[in-house]
């Protein structure tokens, strides 16, 4: 948007300057008092001319800066849907990764849980041993005690 108003400045400067210069020479074409309308129509010619050849060029400078204005705004268009797909990628991404963290936590807790009967069936199972032999010593005792 700057470079527009850069441009559109730049081509308002040409185009006073240009006034500017075409109104200085009208001065100085002008005829002096003795002189008659005759003697002023080649000038006013040029002076048309010239007037015609400045609107052609503002034309043309009219035609530039819509063309880049046009461009500035596919341009930045084209910016905003990059913008808005980069931003579904990384909102995509983030979800992704998220789904990666809570199923990693999901496993480490069924890891837990099953390390955690590992611990228990063990725990049974050295109580079921040790049982076993109090219950052997009993009977031993009891056998040698008859």
């Amino acid at each position: 948007m700057r470079m527009t108003k850069l441009l559109f400045v730049s081509i308002l400067a040409f185009l006073l300057t240009g006034f500017h210069c075409a109104s200085l020479q009208a001065q100085d074409a002008m005829p002096s008092s003795g002189t008659g309308m005759k003697e002023m129509t080649p000038q006013m010619k040029q002076m048309k001319a010239q007037m015609e050849q400045m609107r052609t060029q503002m034309v043309q400078m009219q035609a530039l800066m819509k063309d880049a204005m046009d461009k500035m705004a596919a341009a930045d268009a084209a910016m905003k849907t990059h913008m808005e797909t980069e931003q579904a990628s990384m909102k995509s991404q983030m979800a992704l990764q998220q789904a990666v963290v809570e199923h990693l936590q999901t496993m480490s807790d069924h890891m837990q849980a099953m390390s955690d009967r590992m611990v228990a069936m063990q725990d049974a199972t050295f109580m079921g041993k040790n049982d076993g032999a109090k219950i052997k010593k009993d009977k031993g005792m009891t056998s040698d005690q008859k």
